[in-house]
């Protein structure tokens, strides 16, 4: 009885164990079993380059902390050498500069405190990687490390966090030492779009640097003042929104038949950029496009040859409709009354984008054009 009594608590206390450690994986227990390349990341451009921390003509508004506090995983830093300190800033420093270890220090603090994260940092490199090397022992981060071995499986979230190396380092320089294993050269594991958009016609999934074989994909989606280079608080506004951020990521994601790992936004607060993420994710979100039971139009056939027939559900008579490639541009749009035949037919085959606007709001719905 005694022994009976023992095996059975001895089997809760490992059922709480095994519900402790997974409990979650960068917030989700459902990407604990997905391995690092296959996980989306929130990443922000120019990380540090924060309103909140005094720097002018920023990217973002908040700095590292409350980003990491708030779901970013991915952080892009410039770092340059300035009299011999490593120093973030972004283009000029007369705009705002943070030491590298002030950085770092915030990173490390984060990991501690939340033993089931990930963190990914990419930087813009103007150091030596002795340089670097030196500022993240100093800050005691080496430990927590990972090394991924070039052409070799990555890891699963969940090995990850049960080896304790949370933190993912890459440079777009290839200059790493020997012995410095974990400096991995980005363009080696990664393939990135242009980054240097100033309009939402720039937007592009084209393949920039990196191999298109590579395993991870960044998708630039900021739009920076073409004069300055710096970040439009006003435009963030428009492609932060969840709509336009998730169908320019699953329209990319077809296009280029990859995963998208680290889609790079300024001012990450403005939108539903983590709902957006998450979706990625295969996490259910209550933001985004409305179930297909609730659109108040409906559309066939869907997949078409080129012809789809809308018609709206409700007696709605002041709706416009707009079409968008999956780059986000806009290529159609006009009024709809109760019915309309739209003709793609001409346009290259792939996945468009429907999204109608009356008093029930804005609802998008995915379009596939098949060859004729």
């Amino acid at each position: 009885m005694v022994s009976s009594l023992l095996k059975g608590a001895f089997s809760l206390v490992l059922a709480l164990v095994s519900i402790s450690v997974y409990a979650q994986c960068n917030g989700h227990s459902e990407l604990c079993d997905k391995r690092y390349n296959q996980v989306a990341y929130l990443t922000t451009h120019n990380a540090f380059n924060a309103g909140d921390d005094g720097f002018n003509l920023p990217n973002q508004t908040h700095g590292l902390t409350q980003q990491l506090e708030e779901g970013v995983r991915g952080l892009m830093l410039d770092v340059y050498d300035v009299n011999g300190v490593a120093t973030a800033y972004h283009g000029y420093s007369f705009l705002g500069t943070a030491t590298l270890a002030s950085n770092l220090t915030e990173i490390k603090d984060f990991l501690n405190a939340n033993p089931n994260e990930i963190v990914t940092i990419l930087f813009e490199t103007y150091i030596t990687s002795n340089m670097m090397d030196t500022v993240l022992a100093q800050v005691g981060l080496k430990p927590i490390q990972h090394v991924q071995v070039l052409g070799e499986p990555w890891p699963t979230l969940q090995e990850m966090i049960d080896s304790d190396k949370r933190l993912v380092v890459f440079s777009d320089h290839n200059n790493a030492q020997p012995g410095q294993d974990w400096y991995h050269y980005m363009w080696d594991f990664a393939v990135e779009t242009n980054w240097e958009n100033h309009t939402t016609s720039d937007f592009s999934c084209d393949f920039n640097r990196g191999d298109s074989i590579n395993d991870l994909f960044i998708v630039n989606h900021f739009l920076s003042d073409a004069t300055l280079g710096t970040g439009v608080f006003a435009q963030a506004q428009i492609i932060n929104q969840f709509d336009y951020f998730y169908n320019r990521m699953k329209g990319c994601q077809l296009e280029q038949q990859k995963f998208i790992n680290f889609p790079t936004v300024d001012f990450y607060e403005v939108g539903q950029t983590l709902e957006v993420v998450d979706s990625l994710n295969g996490i259910l979100s209550s933001v985004g496009v409305a179930d297909a039971s609730e659109y108040s139009f409906s559309v066939s056939p869907n997949p078409s040859n080129g012809i789809f027939k809308v018609k709206l559900n409700t007696s709605n008579q002041n709706s416009t409709y707009s079409i968008y490639d999956i780059s986000g541009k806009r290529i159609l749009n006009g009024s709809l009354n109760q019915s309309l035949n739209l003709d793609l037919s001409k346009k290259p085959q792939g996945l468009y984008f429907l999204s109608i606007t009356n008093s029930n709001g804005t609802e998008t719905i995915k379009l596939v054009n098949l060859p004729n």
